[in-house]
Parts: C-alpha cells; sequence; structure tokens
C-alpha cells in the first residue's frame, strides 16, 4: 500500500509541477480579474477618481430596472449564438463527413482550405468582409441572377444580423470541422462494417450509428462555439460597429462601452459578471443535454 501510495504522491507532484506555469499565467490573468470585478460591482467607480463608493446591490438593481440597452444586447447576442452555432456546427460535420469520405492523401489540402478562417483575427475578418459586403457584392449584383446580393448587407438590421453569422460561420466552421473528423475517426471499423451489413440507408445509418458515437465531439463544438457567439467583440465592432441604429450590439459591447467610454466602472462589472452567469447557466444546460446523449462505442 505504501509503494502504490508513493507512486501516487509522486504522479501527483509531477502533474503539479507541469501545471504550475498555466497557473502563474492563469491567476493573474482570469482569477483575480474575475473577484476584482465581483468586488468592483458593489462600487461606484468613474475609473479615474481615487474615491470609489460602496452602493452595495444598486447597481444590479439598476441593470434590472432600468437598462433596457443591456437587454437588447442581451437579446441579440442569444440570437446571434443560436443561428452561429447551428449554421457553423452544421456546415463543420458536413465538411468532416465529405473531408472523410476522400482518399486520405487528398484529406490535407481541403482541411488546410476550410481551417484557415479561424487562425485570422476578428478585427481583420471584420474589416475583410465589409469590403466584400460592400463593394464586392455590389458589383456581383450586377449579374440579374445575383441581383439579391445587391441589398444593403449593412445597413438594414435584418441583412446586417446575417452577414455577422455568414462571417462567424465561416470563421467557426473549419474549427468544428476538424473536431467532427477526429470524431468519425475514432469510430472503431467494426462498427461500420456491422452497419453496412445491416445495409440501413446512409440517412438512417448516420442518425441511429455515427451521430450517437460523435456527441463527445458534438458537445465539444457547440459548447466552443457557443462562448465564443456570446462573447463576441473584435468582429461586430469593425464589421457593424453595432449598427444600424445599435441593433447589433453584443453583449460585449455593451459592457466595453459602460465601463470605458462612460466611465461606469461599477455598473460595468455587475454587468459583466450578470452576463458570467447567464453564459454560465445556458452552457451547463447545453453540455449537460448533449452530455446525456453520448453512448459507448
Amino acid at each position: 500500500m505504501d509503494g502504490k501510495g508513493g507512486v501516487h504522491r509522486r504522479s501527483i507532484k509531477g502533474e503539479a509541477v507541469f501545471m504550475l506555469p498555466m497557473l502563474i499565467c492563469f491567476i493573474p490573468v482570469v482569477i483575480i480579474p474575475f473577484f476584482y470585478a465581483i468586488y468592483m460591482g458593489f462600487m461606484r467607480w468613474n475609473g479615474i477618481s481615487s474615491e470609489r463608493i460602496f452602493i452595495g446591490l444598486q447597481n444590479y438593481i439598476s441593470i434590472f430596472t432600468a437598462d433596457p440597452a443591456f437587454w437588447e444586447s442581451i437579446w441579440f447576442s442569444f440570437r446571434q449564438t443560436v443561428a452561429i452555432t447551428l449554421v457553423s456546427n452544421i456546415l463543420g460535420l458536413a465538411f468532416a463527413l465529405v473531408i472523410s469520405s476522400l482518399p486520405r492523401k487528398f484529406q490535407g489540402l481541403p482541411r488546410t482550405l476550410l481551417l484557415l478562417p479561424n487562425i485570422m483575427g476578428g478585427v481583420i475578418m471584420g474589416f475583410i468582409w465589409r469590403f466584400i459586403f460592400q463593394r464586392v457584392f455590389l458589383a456581383i449584383a450586377e449579374v440579374p441572377i445575383f441581383s439579391f446580393l445587391g441589398q444593403s448587407w449593412l445597413g438594414e438590421p435584418g441583412p446586417a444580423f446575417w452577414a455577422i453569422v455568414i462571417v462567424s460561420a465561416w470563421q467557426y466552421s473549419g474549427y468544428t470541422m476538424i473536431i467532427y473528423i477526429a470524431g468519425l475517426t475514432g469510430i472503431d471499423n467494426d462498427i461500420k462494417e456491422a452497419a453496412r451489413l445491416d445495409g440501413p440507408s446512409p440517412i438512417r445509418s448516420f442518425i441511429s450509428i455515427t451521430l450517437p458515437l460523435i456527441m463527445p465531439s458534438v458537445t465539444i463544438c457547440l459548447f466552443w462555439v457557443m462562448v465564443k457567439s456570446f462573447t463576441m467583440y473584435d468582429l461586430v465592432s469593425s464589421l457593424t460597429v453595432g449598427g444600424p441604429y445599435g441593433t447589433t450590439t453584443t453583449v460585449s459591447m455593451n459592457l466595453y462601452e459602460e465601463a470605458f467610454s462612460r466611465n461606469n466602472y461599477g455598473l460595468g462589472s455587475a454587468k459583466a459578471i450578470v452576463f458570467f452567469m447567464f453564459i454560465l447557466v445556458i452552457s451547463l444546460l447545453q453540455v449537460r443535454f448533449t452530455k446525456s446523449k453520448e453512448v459507448e462505442a
């Protein structure tokens, strides 16, 4: 028993040594600011004065009773997240199924091309697609069959919403594709062979066999895209700048404006905590639901 206990203790010490560099970065960058934001949520401070006034729950009361712009941004971010999550995961899974069916030597190039947008920063993506929506699409729309592209993509609320969804899905689908390819590769060949012998249709085989076996990949992809979409700032800021008329203002943009433009650091911190709890609840529900659908291979 002592021998096993000693090995176990040495294993824990080894893991702690490898975790130490990550903790050195994680604690000051994430943990300390998080608790500082909780503290600031109970204060009134303009970010400049040395005087910080404790006001208790007043910031939170203001959020729930006198801040419709914050809840409008929550509603927009929620709708945006649902759309982006569905589109990027459907596209990523479709790409994964197609690429996985190709001979191995032909898989590298399409993987690389589809993953490239995910490497680009959100600000760069926003400016590139802003040019595409405002210039390239107008030029293409001169061809009668593509006239629908000539609409004001960034000047009207509806098209602006879908412009964000299109760009985000284009960026995220390559990453979800990689996760889904890993899930598809992990399916046992014996299971695939048994499915072929039973002779179900491709759609039936995918729904009844493939999809349940890649549910761990679905859980990861849904969680990753949801968090990325909810906390999006840079892409929307450079693509629509929150317009038209503030209809594409995300929660992250609302928080930034509250803290750094209006100098209400206490209220901005309280909003951040409320937003964090909102994301936490949604993410836990999503992970719990998809985890319940996972099966053993």
